[in-house]
């Protein structure tokens, strides 16, 4: 599995290649159930019961990340601007202002590269902290779909 990192004032870029089709990393993000096991960086997690989503455009996205040792929690609050179902996702996150998009392709043997790309990116997530914490959630959905896509139930 490939991954790389841009920084630049247009944004940060992260791709990945998972081992699953675009239809279920498509399903894994924009439902509770998948979105539990992974929405949240080593460390923490995301309960289900917390994870509100409906994915259509002016659809809310709200989810509640709570850290496994301390309790404490960060409440996200995110609006869709796009949503076309299974090659892309794009919200607004009202608590941070920022803008995510999801692109996935389909690649051969089943595989997605998976493609997001954030704007208006505030310092704090920029962090190399934060940005660490943010690629082991991506590392926690790589796993999770690879999982999926061969064999395991939810």
């Amino acid at each position: 599995m490939g991954s790389s990192t841009r920084n630049s004032e247009a944004g940060l870029s992260f791709e990945r290649v998972f081992d699953a089709p675009p239809e279920l990393v498509f399903a894994c993000l924009t439902q509770p159930g998948h979105l539990s096991h992974f929405w949240a960086p080593l460390g923490a997690s995301a309960p289900v019961e917390e994870i509100h989503i409906d994915p259509r455009p002016g659809g809310r996205f709200e989810t509640l990340i709570v850290n496994d040792t301390s309790g404490a929690t960060y409440a996200t609050r995110s609006v869709f601007l796009e949503v076309q179902a299974p090659t892309s996702l794009v919200w607004h996150e009202e608590h941070s202002g920022m803008t995510v998009r999801i692109t996935l392709s389909a690649l051969p043997e089943g595989k997605t590269l998976f493609h997001l790309h954030q704007t208006n990116v505030p310092d704090i997530v920029r962090q190399p902290r934060n940005q660490a914490g943010f690629k082991t959630t991506l590392d926690k959905l790589a796993d999770y779909v690879h999982y999926l896509a061969h064999g395991g139930h939810q």
